[in-house]
């Protein structure tokens, strides 16, 4: 007895979590609707044919039979607005229109009630009580085709529309705006299919409006389906055909002529930019054979084109400071910081004594000039990169931290985004919509903040979008709904913005004598979406094994416009999201269950950390009494007559020692020795400075001489360089 109580509790609670909770199938492309058909004396009407008509298309579903109790059900009804046609023998047949839905909507009919006469008589309702949402507790909100056509908004993103939403604000931190009293990330799909990017959690594809036909939020009490983030559902259902051809053209406009210049520009006599941004596309939809007469096959396309010219670095005049002629042959006594205030206090090393302003004992001074470096002192790969960089095109004034100057050369971008949509009603029983969207842009290759030196390329800008939705009813109660999509982006940026292009982006060209910590650095695991990249784009720098870029460079606080590096791109990435769902619904009775499947598999390949350290970067915790080695250095030590061998790992500190000497013994180490990684750990793509040979770092020194002058100690205790 116990036994079956238990049994039957379970089963008494499977059936209620079907019945009651929202579906796991996350069909949120489709609604149901629901009514209750009566007579004029208010009885209900078992046994009544139910169907639901496109008021858009003309295409009938299958007929719904009332139950005992007069109730209907219409679950996986494609967002639409429908009319609703009951019949029964000995009674008028009714109409009732402006049966509008939305995607997840679970929308209450008020109740019909049914004449009696003749079949061939029909009634038609054309206004009634307002249609209500009664069969789940969650606050939404519905933009329909028609506002979004008419109202307002930004044209580029289907998102803008969300701020028309009751008790939702712009910003926040996800695309589409924050829900007043409560923040957390947003949730946004796209027919079905999820649109985000699983790297950022942001907005993958950002399609146009013009190929959008509603957006639908849900901004509290959702259901379970919607499980993925606590912040708003966003869900948008694209256009599609109607039985009767329809088009639009249209086209946007903005240009710099028409504007003056800033007033920031005007008073640094800076020139007004060029920019231009011109959108203009179309659409047609309709049916596929005779318009207005039955048909079952339906398509609608829109296509988008964004022509841009823009300048880089934000329109912002690019102002750097690079080597002076005087400093590429080690000559600091002109030298200007960051300020523009002289600063030629350069240690010397070898000295013990203090190099400041007010003792100047210790600093280079060849010739009396103080600030002048020795010729026989000299690091010959230090000078050549300081010869990297182009000469000064002006001269660095008091309280301006740069002399080179030119004006952001302009891009010519053009984005294109095509959306196709096919519904084919094959019987009334079965029902597919396949849809694609996507974002194209030109694979640009765009100018660096030097030009010739740090220019990019983006090799993949583009986003796909495809889906498919199949909905078959087996039988008038049983119905089945499955969905496929997916969406794939390729991005590059970060750092310089791409994969750099120029000879000089190779560290074999003019560095190759440059020493690594790493001599592994740089090798690419053939399994990775990195090397897919480098071998179909094969930059200067990449040999079909390895990444041979220059070291990154850091010149310290006193630098306040430091030139740019060569790094490799900050990211570099696929990101590649497929959905799965099904649903079966049954309706019983009062009831309607409904259970259902859904599989999100998201696949992205990223490298993490790149662009290197600049500089033998102190990595840890600072405490007293130790020093610190770059992370990963192994350094063999040789002092007067002992050899010492330590290995330290990435944060470890080394006491007995100040930070001040420890960090002047690890520049000036008598050679360097590199552990190989192990195999089973990963590689970033790039090299970190350090080691004999490496940017010279020494204290109080933070102009151009951390790179013109290496020292190390030999065995017997003298120096050389």
């Amino acid at each position: 007895m116990i036994g079956k109580r238990y049994i039957g509790a379970l089963i008494l609670a499977v059936m209620m979590i079907c019945a009651t909770a929202a579906t796991v199938g996350a069909q949120i492309t489709t609604g149901m609707v629901s009514g209750t058909i009566k007579d004029a004396q208010g009885g209900v009407i078992p046994g009544a044919t139910v169907v639901l008509i496109s008021e858009t298309k003309g295409t009938k579903s299958t007929p719904a039979i009332t139950n005992q109790t007069g109730d209907y059900v219409f679950p996986n009804v494609t967002a639409d607005t429908y009319a609703i046609e009951v019949s029964m023998e000995g009674f008028k047949t009714l109409t009732r229109k402006g049966i509008s839905v939305s995607g997840a909507d679970r929308v209450s009919v008020p109740t019909l009630t049914i004449e009696v006469g003749g079949t061939s008589e029909v009634v038609t309702v054309n206004a009634e009580s307002p249609l209500v949402q009664a069969s789940s507790g969650e606050r939404s909100f519905a933009v329909t085709t028609a506002q979004i056509q008419n109202l307002p908004v930004a044209h580029t993103n289907f998102t803008s529309v969300v701020a028309l939403t009751p008790g939702v604000v712009p910003g926040g931190a996800s695309a589409g705006g924050t829900r007043l009293g409560g923040a957390g990330q947003n949730n946004i799909m796209m027919d079905g299919v999820s649109a985000m990017d699983t790297g950022n959690n942001g907005q993958m594809l950002s399609l146009n409006i013009e190929s959008i036909g509603e957006v639908k939020v849900l901004t509290q009490g959702y259901q379970a389906e919607y499980g993925r983030s606590s912040g708003l559902q966003i869900t948008a259902v694209t256009k599609s055909g109607t039985n009767q051809f329809r088009g639009s053209a249209y086209g946007l406009a903005t240009n710099s002529d028409w504007n003056a210049n800033s007033w920031v520009r005007a008073h640094n006599g800076d020139p007004k930019l060029k920019t231009s941004q011109k959108t203009y596309g179309y659409s047609i939809g309709g049916p596929i054979g005779r318009p207005g007469q039955p048909n079952k096959l339906f398509f609608f396309y829109a296509h988008e084109y964004r022509p841009t010219t823009s300048a880089i670095n934000n329109g912002n005049n690019i102002r750097l400071r690079v080597p002076t002629a005087a400093e590429r042959i080690g000559d600091f006594s002109q030298t200007l910081d960051n300020n523009g205030a002289l600063f030629n206090f350069i240690k010397d090393p070898l000295s013990a004594l203090p190099c400041n302003a007010t003792n100047t004992a210790g600093c280079f001074q060849d010739g009396g000039v103080l600030g002048r470096i020795p010729a026989d002192r000299l690091y010959g790969l230090g000078l050549a990169v300081l010869n990297r960089y182009p000469l000064p095109n002006l001269t660095q004034g008091p309280g301006t931290n740069y002399n080179y100057e030119l004006q952001p050369p302009t891009v010519n971008d053009l984005i294109r985004q095509p959306a196709l949509r096919i519904d084919y009603q094959m019987s009334p029983k079965l029902r597919v919509t396949g849809k694609y969207s996507g974002d194209r842009r030109r694979q640009l290759t765009t100018p660096g903040l030097i030009q010739g030196f740090t220019d990019v390329y983006t090799p993949y800008p583009y986003i796909t979008n495809y889906a498919a939705t199949v909905n078959y009813a087996m039988n008038p109660t049983t119905f089945v709904e499955g969905t496929y999509g997916f969406i794939r982006n390729e991005l590059t940026g970060g750092n310089e913005g791409g994969v750099l292009i120029n000879d000089s982006s190779n560290r074999l060209n003019g560095l190759a004598n440059f020493p690594l910590l790493y001599p592994d650095a740089g090798i690419v695991d053939h399994r990775y979406y990195a090397y897919q990249v480098m071998q179909a784009v094969t930059p200067p720098f990449w040999d079909g094994t390895r990444l041979n870029q220059p070291p990154t460079f850091g010149w310290g606080s006193r630098i306040g416009a430091a030139p740019p590096n060569q790094r490799y791109p900050g990211w570099l990435n696929i990101n590649r999201t497929q959905d799965w769902a099904a649903s079966v619904t049954k309706v019983m009775g009062h009831h309607t269950f409904k259970a259902g499947g859904y599989n999100n598999h998201s696949f992205k390949a990223q490298n993490t950390g790149a662009g290197g350290i600049a500089n033998l970067t102190f990595q840890g915790r600072r405490t007293r009494r130790v020093h610190a080695v770059p992370a990963g250095l192994e350094v063999h030590r040789r002092s007067d007559d002992l050899q010492q061998h330590r290995v330290l790992h990435p944060g470890q500190l080394e006491g007995e020692r100040s930070t001040d000497d420890g960090l002047r013994r690890a520049v000036h180490a008598a050679a360097a020795a590199v552990r190989p990684v192990p195999a089973d750990v990963q590689l970033l793509p790039r090299q970190v400075v350090g080691g004999p040979g490496a940017a010279v770092v020494y204290r109080r020194l933070q102009q151009w001489s951390r790179v013109v002058r290496r020292q190390h100690a030999q065995c017997d205790g003298s120096a050389d360089r």
